[in-house]
Protein backbone atom coordinates (compact mmCIF):
# COMPACT_ATOMS: atom_id res chain seq x y z
CA UNK A 1 0.00 0.00 0.00
CA UNK A 2 2.83 2.41 0.82
CA UNK A 3 4.28 1.83 -2.65
CA UNK A 4 1.05 3.02 -4.28
CA UNK A 5 1.06 6.12 -2.08
CA UNK A 6 4.68 6.82 -2.94
CA UNK A 7 4.03 6.48 -6.68
CA UNK A 8 0.97 8.73 -6.41
CA UNK A 9 2.97 11.34 -4.46
CA UNK A 10 5.82 11.32 -7.00
CA UNK A 11 3.39 11.67 -9.92
CA UNK A 12 1.64 14.55 -8.18
CA UNK A 13 5.00 16.21 -7.50
CA UNK A 14 6.03 15.92 -11.15
CA UNK A 15 2.67 17.31 -12.26
CA UNK A 16 3.03 20.32 -9.95
CA UNK A 17 6.59 20.98 -11.14
CA UNK A 18 5.42 20.77 -14.76
CA UNK A 19 2.58 23.24 -14.14
CA UNK A 20 4.89 25.66 -12.34
CA UNK A 21 7.58 25.50 -15.03
CA UNK A 22 5.16 26.00 -17.92
CA UNK A 23 3.48 28.96 -16.17
CA UNK A 24 6.64 30.55 -14.77
CA UNK A 25 6.23 33.72 -16.80
CA UNK A 26 2.53 34.21 -16.07
CA UNK A 27 1.54 37.16 -13.91
CA UNK A 28 -1.86 38.10 -12.56
CA UNK A 29 -3.47 41.11 -10.90
CA UNK A 30 -5.19 40.31 -7.64
CA UNK A 31 -7.83 42.34 -5.83
CA UNK A 32 -8.22 41.14 -2.28
CA UNK A 33 -10.23 42.91 0.44
CA UNK A 34 -10.16 46.22 -1.39
CA UNK A 35 -6.43 46.18 -2.09
CA UNK A 36 -4.79 45.60 -5.44
CA UNK A 37 -1.71 43.49 -5.95
CA UNK A 38 -0.32 43.92 -9.46
CA UNK A 39 1.89 41.58 -11.47
CA UNK A 40 2.03 38.73 -8.99
CA UNK A 41 3.50 35.50 -10.26
CA UNK A 42 1.03 32.69 -10.73
CA UNK A 43 3.44 30.44 -8.84
CA UNK A 44 3.08 32.58 -5.71
CA UNK A 45 -0.71 32.73 -5.92
CA UNK A 46 -0.98 28.95 -6.19
CA UNK A 47 1.64 28.33 -3.50
CA UNK A 48 0.05 30.67 -0.97
CA UNK A 49 -3.40 29.21 -1.71
CA UNK A 50 -2.14 25.68 -1.09
CA UNK A 51 -0.40 26.66 2.14
CA UNK A 52 -3.51 28.45 3.43
CA UNK A 53 -5.63 25.43 2.55
CA UNK A 54 -3.27 23.07 4.34
CA UNK A 55 -3.19 25.32 7.42
CA UNK A 56 -6.99 25.53 7.53
CA UNK A 57 -7.22 21.75 7.25
CA UNK A 58 -4.64 21.14 9.97
CA UNK A 59 -6.37 23.57 12.33
CA UNK A 60 -9.74 21.93 11.68
CA UNK A 61 -8.32 18.46 12.20
CA UNK A 62 -6.58 19.58 15.39
CA UNK A 63 -9.79 20.98 16.84
CA UNK A 64 -11.67 17.81 15.99
CA UNK A 65 -8.90 15.65 17.47
CA UNK A 66 -8.96 17.70 20.68
CA UNK A 67 -12.74 17.35 20.96
CA UNK A 68 -12.62 13.58 20.34
CA UNK A 69 -9.85 13.05 22.91
CA UNK A 70 -11.81 15.02 25.50
CA UNK A 71 -14.92 12.92 24.77
CA UNK A 72 -12.90 9.71 25.02
CA UNK A 73 -11.49 10.77 28.41
CA UNK A 74 -15.00 11.57 29.66
CA UNK A 75 -16.28 8.18 28.53
CA UNK A 76 -13.35 6.40 30.20
CA UNK A 77 -14.07 8.18 33.50
CA UNK A 78 -17.72 7.21 33.22
CA UNK A 79 -16.81 3.61 32.41
CA UNK A 80 -14.44 3.42 35.38
CA UNK A 81 -17.11 4.81 37.72
CA UNK A 82 -19.64 2.28 36.47
CA UNK A 83 -17.09 -0.54 36.81
CA UNK A 84 -16.35 0.48 40.42
CA UNK A 85 -20.08 0.55 41.17
CA UNK A 86 -20.52 -2.90 39.62
CA UNK A 87 -17.57 -4.29 41.59
CA UNK A 88 -19.03 -2.84 44.81
CA UNK A 89 -22.40 -4.45 44.08
CA UNK A 90 -20.77 -7.81 43.37
CA UNK A 91 -18.86 -7.75 46.64
CA UNK A 92 -21.95 -7.14 48.82
CA UNK A 93 -22.76 -10.17 50.99
CA UNK A 94 -25.94 -12.02 50.17
CA UNK A 95 -28.15 -12.02 53.23
CA UNK A 96 -31.53 -13.51 53.63
CA UNK A 97 -33.71 -11.85 56.17
CA UNK A 98 -36.05 -14.08 58.09
CA UNK A 99 -39.07 -11.92 57.33
CA UNK A 100 -38.27 -11.69 53.62
CA UNK A 101 -37.78 -15.40 52.96
CA UNK A 102 -40.84 -17.10 51.45
CA UNK A 103 -42.44 -19.78 53.58
CA UNK A 104 -42.13 -23.34 52.34
CA UNK A 105 -45.35 -25.09 51.56
CA UNK A 106 -45.66 -28.59 52.82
Amino acid sequence: MWVIRLVFFVLLLFLLVYVFVTNAGQTVDLRLFGREFLDLGLFWIVSVSVVLGVLATVIGMGLREFRLRRERARLRRERDALQRELDDLRSLPLQELAGDAPAKEQ
